[in-house]
């Protein structure tokens, strides 16, 4: 018998000849615990903001009533505050006007119709003219200090600087701030003064001191509320002859 003679031959897989398979790692597990914790947590705060929002809606629904009875009331009070102004103010037109004698310089006051007005022709001391506005119903003008007055007129026989000089102390010490006046009606009228702080102890409020003739012209509101009118009204409106 003759000897088989053979080539020994590599038998491999088809298309992979000389190339060995990796192994691939497994797959780690996630960390449960972890999962859990942050399921709990989510969980506890929906629960809270449930409970929350549940409170606000009941109290809502407990107290719907007073809320909006609270809203309308509030809604209605602005309201009539608005109309009460917007009423004061109409019903003050149209103006009054006092108008002094001649021969002490024929001084125009216009003043709201809402006022009532006493002068006095022959008041004692140096005045020859002194004037109360007050609001409806006007006090005692004997009463003094005790009643602010809306509006106040002086004409006097002091020279003008003696006037002025009655509130320096006040004016050094900060109390009335000063600046120069003069009417926009009266073309040929000298500059004076206005005073605008503490006019006495116990009132607030601005004044005008102006040369008229040998004589000095005062006009004043006795209070800070009252410089709305005075500026509106008193100011815009005051002529005479100088």
């Amino acid at each position: 018998m003759g000897k088989l003679f053979g080539r020994n031959k590599d038998i491999s897989t088809p298309g992979l000849s000389g190339v060995s398979s990796p192994l691939l790692p497994a797959k780690k597990a996630f960390p449960i615990k972890i999962v859990t914790a942050v399921l709990a947590i989510i969980i506890l705060v929906l629960a809270i903001l449930a409970i929350w929002a549940y409170g606000r809606m009941s109290d809502y629904k407990n107290n719907s009533d007073q809320i909006t009875a609270a809203a309308v009331t509030q809604a209605t009070d602005e309201l009539r505050a608005t109309l009460e102004a917007e009423f004061a103010e109409q019903s003050k037109s149209p103006a009054k006007t006092y108008t002094s004698p001649a021969e002490y310089g024929s001084v125009v006051i216009t003043y709201p119709k809402t006022w009532s007005a006493y002068v006095d022709m022959d008041p004692s001391g140096s005045a020859v003219i002194d004037g109360y506005f007050y609001l409806d119903y006007l006090p005692s003008v004997e009463s003094g200090a005790a009643v602010t007055y809306n509006l106040r007129l002086q004409i006097n026989e002091d020279t003008y600087q003696e006037a002025v000089d009655e509130y320096q102390d006040q004016i050094t010490d900060g109390e009335l701030t000063a600046t120069p006046f003069k009417p926009v009606l009266v073309e040929n009228a000298t500059a004076g003064l206005r005073l605008n702080g503490q006019l006495t102890k116990d009132k607030r409020g601005a004044m005008i001191i102006l040369p008229l003739r040998d004589k000095v012209l005062k006009i004043w509101t006795e209070s800070e509320a009252g410089i709305v009118d005075f500026e509106q009204y008193i100011l815009p409106n005051l002529a005479f002859s100088p």
